[in-house]
């Protein structure tokens, strides 16, 4: 284990008391070891463990995640819109010549696959029938009224699954050979700051626009709960492998104590281990690890400043008792 510089005594004794640390007994010196030597090696494993109770740890929202041996994967940044995906757009026509006699769904309805959505005589038989959905999705448009003539060409209303959705942005020329179909990013929008969206890119146009020196990319986005609206603006985080191996750790994850980087390592269910690691590349959202930790390994990736800030409380109160 590489073990962090060590932090003072007293401080380390209030920092065990604060968070419960184990072992945080003394023991008495043995051998040549003076009783000074045995509390500063004491301090400094106590330095290197923190415990917290479940919860607290939800209650600071600490997410743990392992440490990964992967390709690492720089980031671009792209503004753009939401569209609809037209293979996933319907128009529901008559299935014969008749008089449509009743509408039975509105504008903006959401509705499930072979559900009922008009009704009409039929000009042949003078019989009911019954008009249904071809697909699930979103009632975009009605484009007739009840009392109408209609027949097998005649679209009553325009459906759309929005399930997956189109998002369209805009990459300026000079990133342009960064982008690739296949691509994964994530989408997110002002509606709602805590979420993101997956998605994968499906097309890069050909041809740049003289005027914004842009080209336009075309994503596929997942949305289940139809959340994302048509016309809505988003940003996307596009990844772009850099076509290197690495053990990776989340860039959240490291924290600096004095002149180190550092990481909180899980080491049992409420038990966390203060652990010196040495970095590599750094991208906005992963580190490359090139000493300190090992594959499987998790690490505190959301809320490693919590842990961070019980250390350092502990050194305030050591400067502020003297």
């Amino acid at each position: 284990m590489i073990r962090v510089p060590p932090w003072p005594t007293a401080a380390l004794i209030a920092l065990c008391t604060v968070t419960g640390v184990s072992g945080c007994g003394r023991t008495a010196p043995t051998g040549e070891h003076s009783e000074h030597e045995e509390e500063e090696r004491e301090g400094e494993e106590r330095a290197s463990t923190l415990h917290l109770a479940q919860a607290t740890l939800q209650a600071l929202g600490i997410v743990m995640m392992p440490v990964e041996v992967k390709v690492l994967e720089q980031t671009l940044e792209v503004t753009g819109q939401i569209a609809q995906d037209t293979d996933r757009l319907d128009h529901v026509n008559a299935p014969e010549a008749g008089i449509l006699k009743e509408l039975l769904v509105t504008i903006g309805q959401r509705i499930e696959a072979q559900a009922p959505v008009a009704m009409m005589l039929s000009n042949a038989s003078q019989t009911p029938i019954q008009v249904a959905a071809p697909r699930s999705g979103l009632i975009l448009g009605i484009h007739t009224s009840v009392g109408a003539s209609v027949d097998s060409l005649t679209s009553l209303m325009t459906i759309a699954d929005l399930s997956q959705v189109w998002a369209t942005f805009d990459v300026y020329e000079q990133d342009v050979a960064l982008v690739q179909v296949g691509q994964r990013l994530d989408v997110r929008s002002v509606a709602y700051p805590d979420r993101e969206f997956p998605g994968k890119v499906v097309f890069v146009s050909p041809q740049v626009d003289q005027h914004t020196r842009t080209i336009k990319l075309r994503a596929e986005v997942e949305n289940p709960d139809y959340a994302l609206k048509l016309g809505m603006f988003v940003t996307g985080t596009l990844y772009i492998p850099m076509a290197k191996e690495a053990l990776v750790a989340p860039h959240d994850a490291i924290q600096r104590l004095e002149e180190e980087r550092v990481v909180f390592v899980q080491t049992g269910p409420e038990m966390f281990e203060v652990r010196n690691v040495k970095v590599g590349t750094e991208t906005p959202r992963q580190v490359e690890i090139l000493e300190g930790l090992q594959v499987g390994e998790r690490v505190v990736a959301t809320g490693s400043f919590h842990l961070k800030a019980e250390l350092l409380k502990g050194t305030l109160e050591e400067e502020h008792g003297h």
